[in-house]
Protein backbone atom coordinates (compact mmCIF):
# COMPACT_ATOMS: atom_id res chain seq x y z
CA UNK A 1 0.00 0.00 0.00
CA UNK A 2 1.44 3.40 -1.01
CA UNK A 3 -0.60 5.67 1.38
CA UNK A 4 -0.52 4.74 4.78
CA UNK A 5 -0.66 6.40 8.36
CA UNK A 6 3.06 5.80 9.67
CA UNK A 7 5.87 6.61 11.62
CA UNK A 8 9.18 7.83 10.18
CA UNK A 9 12.37 7.18 12.07
CA UNK A 10 16.24 8.74 11.24
CA UNK A 11 19.23 6.72 11.34
CA UNK A 12 19.33 6.78 15.13
CA UNK A 13 15.86 5.66 15.54
CA UNK A 14 14.58 9.11 16.59
CA UNK A 15 11.11 9.66 15.75
CA UNK A 16 10.83 12.16 12.70
CA UNK A 17 7.64 12.58 11.84
CA UNK A 18 4.12 10.37 11.93
CA UNK A 19 0.86 11.43 10.03
CA UNK A 20 -0.35 10.51 6.18
CA UNK A 21 2.23 9.03 3.95
CA UNK A 22 2.59 8.44 0.43
CA UNK A 23 5.45 5.84 -0.93
CA UNK A 24 7.05 6.12 2.95
CA UNK A 25 7.60 10.02 2.68
CA UNK A 26 5.07 12.67 4.52
CA UNK A 27 2.24 13.51 2.20
CA UNK A 28 -1.27 14.56 3.69
CA UNK A 29 -2.00 15.58 7.18
CA UNK A 30 1.25 15.55 9.94
CA UNK A 31 3.95 16.26 12.35
CA UNK A 32 7.72 16.27 11.56
CA UNK A 33 9.85 16.52 14.82
CA UNK A 34 13.24 17.65 15.84
CA UNK A 35 15.34 15.03 16.95
CA UNK A 36 14.33 15.43 20.78
CA UNK A 37 10.99 15.29 20.15
CA UNK A 38 9.94 19.02 19.77
CA UNK A 39 7.61 19.59 16.86
CA UNK A 40 9.30 21.35 14.04
CA UNK A 41 6.15 21.24 11.64
CA UNK A 42 2.36 20.33 11.64
CA UNK A 43 0.39 20.91 8.61
CA UNK A 44 -0.25 19.11 5.55
CA UNK A 45 2.85 17.88 3.66
CA UNK A 46 3.06 17.45 0.26
CA UNK A 47 5.80 17.49 -2.92
CA UNK A 48 9.29 19.18 -1.20
CA UNK A 49 7.50 19.12 2.54
CA UNK A 50 5.05 21.62 4.50
CA UNK A 51 2.36 23.20 2.14
CA UNK A 52 0.51 24.68 4.66
CA UNK A 53 0.47 24.93 8.47
CA UNK A 54 2.95 25.70 11.33
CA UNK A 55 6.71 25.51 11.95
CA UNK A 56 8.16 25.93 15.67
CA UNK A 57 11.67 26.82 16.75
CA UNK A 58 13.51 24.09 18.97
CA UNK A 59 12.42 25.20 21.86
CA UNK A 60 8.87 24.97 20.92
CA UNK A 61 8.06 28.42 20.34
CA UNK A 62 5.94 29.38 17.44
CA UNK A 63 8.27 30.46 14.30
CA UNK A 64 5.40 30.83 11.27
CA UNK A 65 2.00 29.71 10.41
CA UNK A 66 0.24 29.84 7.12
CA UNK A 67 0.30 29.23 3.58
CA UNK A 68 4.13 27.89 1.70
CA UNK A 69 4.85 28.09 -1.89
CA UNK A 70 5.75 25.20 -3.30
CA UNK A 71 9.42 25.57 -4.55
CA UNK A 72 9.35 24.61 -8.51
CA UNK A 73 13.43 25.09 -8.39
CA UNK A 74 15.92 23.42 -6.31
CA UNK A 75 14.99 23.56 -2.28
CA UNK A 76 12.62 23.25 -0.13
CA UNK A 77 9.38 24.91 -0.06
CA UNK A 78 8.98 28.64 1.91
CA UNK A 79 6.53 30.68 3.72
CA UNK A 80 4.38 32.63 1.19
CA UNK A 81 1.87 34.14 3.58
CA UNK A 82 0.87 33.93 6.92
CA UNK A 83 2.30 35.14 10.86
CA UNK A 84 5.77 35.43 11.73
CA UNK A 85 7.23 35.56 14.77
CA UNK A 86 10.29 36.10 17.01
CA UNK A 87 12.17 33.48 19.18
CA UNK A 88 10.72 35.37 22.18
CA UNK A 89 7.13 34.90 20.99
CA UNK A 90 6.49 38.53 19.45
CA UNK A 91 4.31 39.19 16.12
CA UNK A 92 7.05 40.87 13.99
CA UNK A 93 4.77 39.95 10.52
CA UNK A 94 1.93 39.56 9.03
CA UNK A 95 1.16 38.84 5.07
CA UNK A 96 2.32 37.91 1.92
CA UNK A 97 6.27 37.57 2.03
CA UNK A 98 8.72 38.45 -0.56
CA UNK A 99 11.46 35.99 -1.81
CA UNK A 100 14.20 35.74 -4.58
CA UNK A 101 15.48 32.53 -5.78
CA UNK A 102 19.04 31.95 -6.59
CA UNK A 103 19.38 30.80 -10.14
CA UNK A 104 18.72 27.72 -9.26
CA UNK A 105 15.86 28.24 -7.84
CA UNK A 106 17.10 28.43 -4.35
CA UNK A 107 14.39 30.25 -2.08
CA UNK A 108 15.27 33.56 0.26
CA UNK A 109 13.22 35.85 1.98
CA UNK A 110 13.99 39.13 1.48
CA UNK A 111 10.87 40.85 3.76
CA UNK A 112 10.71 39.95 6.84
CA UNK A 113 14.52 41.14 6.86
CA UNK A 114 15.16 38.97 10.13
CA UNK A 115 13.53 35.87 8.86
CA UNK A 116 16.97 34.35 7.99
CA UNK A 117 17.50 31.17 6.39
CA UNK A 118 14.78 29.08 5.61
CA UNK A 119 15.75 25.58 7.04
CA UNK A 120 16.86 26.26 10.42
CA UNK A 121 19.86 24.62 11.68
CA UNK A 122 18.46 22.59 13.82
CA UNK A 123 15.85 21.44 10.92
CA UNK A 124 15.62 17.24 11.13
CA UNK A 125 16.67 15.71 7.88
CA UNK A 126 13.03 14.19 6.27
CA UNK A 127 13.51 12.85 2.74
CA UNK A 128 10.05 14.44 1.34
CA UNK A 129 8.12 13.49 -1.28
CA UNK A 130 10.03 14.91 -4.40
CA UNK A 131 8.36 15.74 -8.22
CA UNK A 132 9.09 11.85 -9.54
CA UNK A 133 7.75 10.22 -6.71
CA UNK A 134 4.14 11.71 -7.80
CA UNK A 135 4.85 9.93 -11.45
Amino acid sequence: MENSHKQIFNGKKELIYIGNTYKNKPCGAGTSFYPDGTIYQEGIFGIKGILMGREYYPDGKLRFAGVYGLNHGYGPNYPEYGVYKDREGKEVFSGFFEMSFSQIGFPRVRSPADYGSILQEEAPVIHYLMWDDAK
